[in-house]
């Protein structure tokens, strides 16, 4: 582009083409080219072709096998999430085996968090671009070689170095598989449902995490490095299978298609006609991610909001030995069982998943078109559920009153807690459909950097103050954060208006 003038120009042309039926229907040219000064643009451009309506879009793949897919990555997620509270489960033995403080033992545990944000900034836009399967393929081949650097670490270290690789080898079961959603759903009412599936094992790896770690720990046949050998297996197994899994990246699908078809549409002539050469799109690899962070405020308010709520898990794991054992005089077992109340929580959210796409459903109907804000019509009332049971968890959790109501507390935060994640990912990749993988690292590197922080301030906060106001500080500071979900649902139309990247509807 010579000039802004002439940016702008194309850029209506663009939009006025985008609207006209003929586009809708999926017959569209490829743009115009475009210097190659301005990769990102040749990419956009290229990634803009792509229309649900069109015949080979992995969106009209029969329900069986979209759902099949989901449900392999989502195990993949359940699996690499574990190993964030497996750890916890095996700090005593750590510290019996190498010394180091609490805070410094940690440290493995916030460094794999750490390395869940920093993967997605460029696993993210690569599958993007290159497609999404090789990157399982890879990352997760990966994480499975360097779980043997932490399951025969010499010192502290070394296992606190390779927690971090594996924790970004790791991330793409966290910021891809939201994409493949993206790919396999669209902005249709099933989406809220595959995205639940999503979150349900999202949430359950971690909360189940700390008690199988502690049941490796204690057998005697197995110990310390088994909680990573047991990686091993499971991550190439998980490799291998994915091997057979189909692409979904909807313009590597289409294009492979029309590649088969004896009659293609313009469409099809266009996507094939257009080649992503990955390594020459090195570029927009390593910048569309902190592009839609920095550019994106609702992707950057809503990261840095859900880095807040995830951290909650976090401080929740931290506080559990205080809150049970000390408090209320359950065994060490029995305060690691608490943990399954975020388990009974979240599968009540994935249960409620129809009542939120209904209201859903009903707000298209009412608007003519899917609005992305729409996804939070069920979140206006139950984000408020967030601070209150914060706050119920913390003055109930000094042993004065039944332990089963600080649990049953936990409980209800394992509705609404991932409740407004759903909320927020089905948001982001109604959004930014072209680049949602990219999207959802911008979404997820705050949202981890903030958990990290907030598993060594947990250990803080219940070494120096009573687990009742340490609980009921963060419950407290929760209700400013409610507004963020209104201002998104009133305002989310205008601001999104105003973005190059956020599709318009």
């Amino acid at each position: 582009m010579s000039s802004s003038a002439t940016s702008n120009e194309t850029k209506e042309k663009k939009h006025d083409h985008a609207s006209s039926p003929e586009y809708e229907k999926g017959h569209v040219a490829l743009p115009g080219p475009v210097s190659n000064s301005q990769p990102q643009d040749t990419t956009l451009a290229i990634l803009e072709l792509v229309r649900s309506k069109e015949a080979h879009h992995p969106l009209h793949w029969p329900a069986w096998k979209r759902w099949g897919i989901i449900i392999v990555y989502c195990l993949l997620q359940v699996f690499v999430t574990l190993t964030s509270t497996t750890y916890v489960g095996a700090e005593y033995l750590i510290q019996e085996q190498w010394g180091g403080s609490t805070q410094v033992v940690t440290l493995g545990q916030s460094m794999f968090i750490v390395g869940n944000a920093v993967g997605p900034a460029f696993m993210g836009p690569l599958s993007d671009i290159g497609g999404r399967k090789w990157v399982y393929v890879a990352s997760i081949t990966c994480y499975a070689t360097l779980n043997f650097g932490t399951a025969y670490a010499r010192n502290l270290p070394m296992l606190i170095i390779f927690m971090f690789l594996a924790g970004t080898a790791g991330s793409t079961a966290l910021s891809n598989v939201a994409g493949t959603i993206a790919d396999l759903f669209g902005d249709v009412d099933g989406a809220g449902q595959a995205m639940a599936l999503f979150v349900v094992s999202a949430n359950f790896g971690p909360s189940i995490g700390s008690p199988v770690g502690g049941w490796i720990t204690d057998n005697p046949n197995m110990g310390l490095k088994w909680i990573f050998l047991i990686n091993v297996i499971i991550g190439f197994a998980f490799a291998i299978v994915m091997c057979f899994i189909p692409e979904t990246l909807p313009r590597l699908v289409i294009a492979r298609a029309a590649q088969k078809s004896s009659t293609i549409d313009e469409t099809e002539a266009a996507i094939l006609r257009s080649k992503v050469d990955v390594l020459k799109e090195l570029r927009f690899v390593a910048t569309m991610t902190f592009r839609i962070m920095f550019t994106e405020p609702i992707v950057l308010c809503l990261g840095i909001y859900n880095g807040f709520a995830y951290g909650i898990l976090f401080l929740y794991l931290d506080g559990v030995f205080d809150v049970f054992v000390l408090n209320n005089g359950l065994s060490v077992i029995g305060a690691d069982l608490t943990y399954l109340n975020f388990v009974v929580g979240v599968l009540v959210m994935f249960c409620f998943i129809p009542v939120q796409t209904y209201f859903y459903g009903r707000d298209r109907v009412k608007y003519g078109t899917n609005r992305p804000e729409a996804r939070f019509l069920t979140s206006l009332v139950f984000v408020w559920l967030f601070p209150i049971t914060l706050l119920w968890f913390a003055f109930t959790s000094d042993g004065n009153v039944s332990y089963w109501s600080p649990v049953v507390a936990g409980g209800v935060l394992g509705f609404a807690d991932p409740l407004l994640w759903l909320s927020m990912l089905n948001y982001i990749t109604d959004a930014y459909p072209n680049v949602a993988a990219s999207a959802i690292a911008a979404f997820l590197i705050p949202s981890f950097v903030m958990a990290a922080a907030l598993a060594h301030l947990g250990v803080l906060m219940f070494d120096n103050m009573s687990t009742k106001w340490a609980m009921a500080i963060i419950g407290f500071i929760s209700f400013g954060l409610c507004a963020l979900i209104y201002i998104i649902f009133f305002f989310g139309a205008k601001i999104r208006a105003r973005s190059k990247l956020a599709r318009q509807f």
